[in-house]
């Protein structure tokens, strides 16, 4: 097949989900590319390497999607790295796939904890390109993070640029609510079932329940309200002296490197 209209399924199958369909077609694609001499590492002149680029731009773009919706970090990552070669000296704007991407490149950085990385992205940008709401996105959910807003990261929930966002959302969402359960145990003895179900943010009842169930089996529901078993010794009594020192060690190596 023509690899034009080999693109062409590639983009459809990953669009209407057709997951199987797509891993066969992309392995299709990326042996067509391997005869563009224009493309990294061989880099050949050619009147043809504009054409070629922005091809292959297209399957790695594409290929990031069909990653992030298979859920396979790896892939993600893989592809990623093979497409930060093919942007250089291109521009983000409003609405096209490079801005998603990376978006969603500094999405998963945050997933990780890989801050510094996520900082080093950010310098490499100017200032309308960090406006750019898919890229803002991401920028604006660190700096919720940092200062302890998780209300604000919640909520923001509704906000996702793209759709290919609620992966890594649903990651920092979960990393967030276990946060805010751990604070409520500690500064609540008990709390009304509803009251959990607003602070958690979550939608109903049901997921209130879930959450407990699988995540905080120990607590005790009573009727309407949850009580808080309180732990046997202070919590305070037992500071983790070793994983203080190493996050303090790596903030500062990662201020270091910002600066």
């Amino acid at each position: 097949m023509d690899p034009t209209a080999l693109l062409s399924k590639f983009k459809t199958e990953v669009k209407n989900g057709q997951l199987d369909a797509a891993k066969s077609t992309l392995v299709q694609l990326k042996i067509a590319m391997t005869q563009f001499q224009s493309l990294p590492p061989m880099s050949v002149p050619s009147p043809t390497a504009a054409k070629e680029n922005q091809f292959a731009c297209e399957v790695l773009e594409h290929a990031v999607f069909l990653s992030v919706t298979l859920e396979d970090m790896e892939g993600f990552q893989r592809h990623i790295a093979q497409l930060k070669p093919l942007y250089i000296g291109g521009s983000y704007a409003p609405g096209d796939n490079r801005s998603v991407i990376l978006g969603l490149n500094l999405m998963g950085l945050l997933v990780e904890n890989r801050l510094a990385e996520f900082h080093s992205e950010l310098e490499l940008l100017s200032e309308s390109e960090r406006s750019i709401e898919a890229i803002a996105f991401p920028i604006a959910l660190e700096q919720y993070l940092m200062v302890g807003a998780f209300n604000q990261v919640l909520g923001a929930k509704a906000r996702q640029p793209h759709p290919t966002f609620g992966f890594f959302m649903a990651s920092i969402i979960e990393t967030v609510r276990q946060s805010i359960a751990e604070c409520a145990e500690v500064a609540y003895g008990s709390l009304t079932l509803a009251s959990a179900q607003q602070i958690l943010m979550l939608d109903s009842r049901a997921d209130l329940d879930t959450f407990i169930s699988t995540l905080h089996p120990d607590w005790v529901v009573e009727g309407e309200v949850i009580k808080f078993i309180a732990p046997t010794g202070a919590k305070s009594s037992e500071v983790p002296s070793m994983r203080l020192i190493t996050e303090c060690l790596d903030y500062a190596t990662e201020l270091e490197r910002i600066v």
